[in-house]
């Protein structure tokens, strides 16, 4: 960093990202593994401790901003916020409730990371033929298309209009009976987040969920829980994953005035190419804030 000579440098910092999902629940008093062992004296410590990761990264932000000098520009950022995970929402289950996929039999086995890597089997007692729609990942649901799924039943146009309308108002309007709240805010069609995808690939839809909830565990490996919603019991408590990105912003702090108000991480690659004089591709969508 205190190099004259060096023209970019980029560091990571995963620590803070660590903490926030295995210790939120001690931060959220209404997480239903708040406190496993009923002890407040834990959870005090804990918070201490999460308090002090963040302080930790204060001073290498601080140590660093003094390095690289008075005329160095320097850009501060996380990719994005976090929320406490609470409950968990398999959105499987609900195109099952609601008549979009199909199961033979009951799916509600658990399954793992390396039961799948291991297998490669997904979706194993899935009835194609009478499925319209699945998910998978953290939040992506995918339409069984005609032509680029291999028994796909929903054929281009019209019919997958109306599918992909259903989906998103139906999970729009879904209410958790446990706790009367809605767990999705809104519903993404690709064309809203991409300005350009590879439509084979790239899931047709994404789900925002509303704080406190996530895609449940489950569901993120391809299953089908027996229940749509479940509470989240495990330590790895807080999350951003699934989570409505208008929920979980990042933060952006820079030694120079922005010329916008409205920065997005799309905007950090065309701003450091500009910085550094280099001509930013016309296929980048975002934009310099400098």
């Amino acid at each position: 960093l205190d190099r004259a000579d060096a023209g970019l440098y980029v560091q990571v910092f995963d620590f803070t990202d660590r903490i926030g999902h295995m210790f939120w629940r001690y931060l959220d008093a209404g997480h239903p593994f708040h406190d496993p062992a009923h002890d407040p004296a834990h959870v005090a410590q804990m918070q201490e401790a999460m308090l002090a990761a963040y302080q930790r990264m204060d001073q290498i932000v601080g140590k660093a901003r003094k390095l690289a000098g008075p005329d160095a520009l320097f850009l501060v950022l996380s990719d994005h916020g976090f929320g406490s995970f609470r409950r968990g929402m398999n959105y499987n289950s609900w195109l099952v409730e609601h008549g979009y996929m199909t199961i033979v039999g009951d799916a509600g086995e658990t399954k793992t990371l390396e039961d799948l890597f291991e297998t490669r089997q997904l979706f194993e007692k899935v009835d194609w033929s009478r499925t319209k729609a699945y998910a998978m990942g953290l939040g992506g649901i995918y339409i069984n298309l005609a032509g680029r799924e291999t028994k796909g039943s929903v054929q281009p146009g019209a019919e997958y209009d109306q599918v992909v309308a259903e989906i998103i108002a139906g999970l729009e309007a879904s209410v958790d009976p446990a706790t009367g709240e809605r767990p999705v805010t809104k519903v993404y069609k690709r064309e809203e987040i991409y300005r350009g995808f590879d439509p084979t690939l790239i899931p047709d839809l994404r789900v925002g969920n509303n704080l406190g909830y996530r895609i449940g565990w489950q569901t993120a490996l391809g299953q089908v829980p027996r229940n749509v919603y479940e509470d989240n019991l495990k330590a790895w408590s807080g999350d951003h994953c699934s989570l409505d990105p208008e929920l979980v912003k990042g933060i952006l702090f820079v030694n120079r005035k922005l010329t916008r108000q409205d920065p997005a991480i799309i905007d950090v690659m065309p701003t450091v190419l500009e910085a550094l004089g280099i001509a930013v591709p016309a296929d980048v969508a975002g934009r310099p804030f400098l």
